[in-house]
């Protein structure tokens, strides 16, 4: 990397410098003991390690002389075959220091990177905007010309990218918010690009030491030849191999939960959520989701004694789910639970040995009513101590119980202005903690995530962000993946006033078998040309009629990977159905994962057409959907390889060129998936 010193350039390391070409890398500035900071100059190289294949990280060492006890070092990952390099800095003090607001704000800048105008577009790339009429996070991509800015231009981002002719350029960091509540910000000044804190990133006062250093977020940067696509396209790539330690979260498995089938006993039988979980019920639903080929069974909120304890309830699990494991291993199936890793009951050992991590609101203890059928608990802080105790205990299930995957539910970014955690004091206001915390609880979703991912090979951690007000961003895909949608909109998203009578009132008006369903929860295809779209999990209806069936596989093929419902009810025709898909795009399912998309139409279109084919294996699927009966025709980008191609699917297809023609004749709410391999 380029770092600009007050004597010159450093060049170091040389593959970093080589990525980012001419572009010119500032120092990080720090407001230190009331005095800005940013004279750090080179002291050492501290050596590098390959942390994962392909992916080396250096470690970097900077002074100061004019304060000599500051010590900054820069932690920099580099990838062998892709452009985008990942770094973080880390401040510390050998003196007693702190850090301090200008004018009541953060004033920090952890990146400033020269070149700007060198490009003639700006194209800002947002991943938290939530849309109430899908009920959904959606991204967001918006593009200008750099000319016609008034600068200073501020964004939030979390990525940007410059691109002209002579090639492109990205900056991202790695954080998340519910927009536009952002906690960073990018600029466009000139001919710099920076991102620097907003609010939250810490709190004045905040002690740094030689055991206390203040690390920012990770921050990324890429420049390489060729337009936006080729850059996009490097950076999804880089996403799916590079970005995590942890690769778990990346495999395309298939997820059953448990989840919708209680909301069927609560709105359609008039039953509790727990009426039926229980041992007997959830190995009828092994031996059915076993049947249909899914791969992770996740039994939802119930399976628990109290929250915080997180203990195996033995009335409805004899045996500490004995029988449950055993029957997943013989189907050489994991076994997923759910989690609220903020609450804890009020009688849990957690709250009777730590209740000085209770959250606080207005400094008053936070308390919940009961928790999905079970005890009354309080909201835990996880930007205290907290957050080590559920790291333990997390790891203990995967020893004990076998888990692989953790379902995170209910985690809203603000919570906590407690003076007494790690996120401000009493010399603080309470609104500044509340921001230091909801900036904080990110960090430490993913700190947990990376520890419990270490410690526990295979292990996936899953944050539902079903509802707004959610920690979205690049951030918490460094360590695991999102729950995407639940059933999607309420009838209140509509405006449907409380007075009209539905029945059942399901309060979801997404909740029946159909094609209008997938329809509106295929969303996480939006991220696909930024992000892996199976990093979004989402749930479809397995339930007749076969128009809905085959609209559910075709959608939960092109990223959602999930199924739920009332498995045991289904006939073997339709889990044969499901189980033909699923082995049929498991078969393809490494290349489905690592191509980039090309998309004719859009959601809802007449037709909307997904191409997700390997152009160097000629290895893939084409999926297709319509509103309105047609004849389909598609032409594939050009392949490498397709002496031995196999399609199966089409009504009909024959080789153009290098290129797949396919038709298919599709009716009225139709769907297909056509799978294209080697023979």
């Amino acid at each position: 990397m380029i770092i600009k010193t007050g004597s010159g350039a450093i060049e170091f390391p040389s593959q970093a410098a080589f990525r980012l070409q001419s572009h010119i890398v500032s120092p990080p500035v720090f407001r230190v003991d009331g005095q800005r900071r940013s004279d750090f100059r080179f002291v050492q190289s501290l050596g590098s390690q390959t942390i994962m294949p392909g992916v080396e990280e250096h470690l970097l060492r900077y002074g100061t002389e004019l304060k000599p006890s500051l010590e900054l070092y820069l932690r920099m990952r580099v990838s062998r075959d892709n452009p985008v390099i990942r770094f973080r800095y880390e401040l510390y003090s050998t003196a007693a220091s702190v850090l301090t607001n200008h004018r009541g704000k953060n004033d920090a800048e952890y990146l400033r990177v020269g070149g700007a105008d060198n490009y003639c577009t700006l194209t800002e790339i947002q991943f938290s905007q939530f849309n109430p009429l899908v009920h959904s996070y959606v991204p967001h991509e918006q593009s200008c010309s750099t000319a016609d800015l008034i600068k200073p231009y501020g964004f939030p981002g979390p990525m940007a990218v410059l691109s002209g002719d002579g090639g492109s350029m990205l900056a991202a960091y790695e954080h998340g918010c519910d927009s536009p509540d952002s906690f960073l910000q990018c600029t466009l000044d000139g001919g710099e690009l920076t991102v620097q804190a907003l609010k939250g990133n810490y709190y004045e006062g905040q002690s740094i030491g030689p055991d206390q250093p203040f690390t920012t977020v990770w921050l990324q940067l890429a420049a390489a030849d060729g337009s936006l696509d080729d850059l996009l396209q490097h950076y999804r790539q880089f996403t799916l191999h590079y970005m995590a330690d942890s690769k778990a979260s990346r495999h395309p498995c298939i997820f059953y939960n448990s989840w919708n089938y209680q909301e069927r006993n609560r709105y359609f039988k008039n039953k509790p959520y727990l009426a039926e979980m229980n041992s007997g019920r959830m190995l009828q639903e092994i031996d059915a989701a076993h049947a249909m080929g899914i791969d992770v069974f996740v039994i939802d909120t119930g399976w628990y004694n109290k929250t915080g304890d997180w203990l195996v309830n033995q009335e409805r699990f004899p045996e500490n789910m004995r029988a449950v494991r055993e029957r997943l291993e013989h189907h050489g199936m994991k076994l997923g639970l759910w989690f609220n890793p903020i609450v804890a009951a009020k009688t849990s050992e957690i709250v009777r040995s730590h209740p000085e991590y209770i959250m606080s609101d207005g400094c008053k203890p936070r308390y919940h009513e009961q928790i999905w059928e079970t005890e009354a608990s309080y909201g835990m802080c996880l930007a205290s101590g907290y957050a080590d105790w559920f790291i333990e205990k997390l790891v203990s299930l995967h020893g004990e119980l076998g888990v692989s995957y953790f379902k995170w539910d209910g985690i809203g970014q603000y919570g906590c202005d407690s003076p007494y955690h790690r996120h401000g004091t009493e010399a603080n206001s309470s609104e500044e903690r509340r921001q230091c915390y909801a900036y904080e609880m990110g960090r430490q979703m993913i700190r947990i995530a990376e520890e419990v991912g270490r410690r526990c090979p295979g292990a996936i951690m899953d944050f539902d962000v079903t509802e707004a007000g959610r920690f979205v961003g690049l951030g918490f895909l460094s360590a695991g993946k999102y729950f995407l949608i639940n059933n999607g909109p309420y009838f209140h998203n509509f405006d449907i006033p409380s007075w009209v009578s539905i029945e059942p009132n399901t309060i979801n008006a997404f909740f029946y078998p159909g094609p209008v369903r997938p329809r509106i929860c295929r969303q996480s295809i939006l991220y696909d040309r930024y992000l892996p779209s199976s990093l979004f999990l989402t749930h479809f209806l397995p339930d007749k009629p076969r128009l809905s069936q085959i609209n559910s596989a075709a959608a939960m093929v092109l990223g959602g990977n999930g199924i739920w419902g009332d498995l045991v009810a289904l006939d073997s025709g339709d889990a044969a159905f499901f189980r033909s898909h699923i082995q049929r795009y498991k078969s393809v399912a490494d290349a489905v994962l690592n191509s980039y998309p090309r998309v004719q139409g859009f959601i809802g279109s007449s037709p909307e057409i997904y191409e997700k084919i390997d152009p160097k294996t000629g290895r893939g699927m084409v999926v297709f959907f319509t509103v309105k009966a047609t004849e389909a025709k598609h032409y594939t980008q050009p392949l490498e390889t397709t002496a031995k191609t196999a399609v199966t699917g089409a009504d009909d297809w024959k080789l153009v060129g290098s290129r797949l023609e396919l038709t298919v004749n599709l009716g009225d709410d139709d769907a297909r998936i056509v799978y294209i391999d080697n023979r």
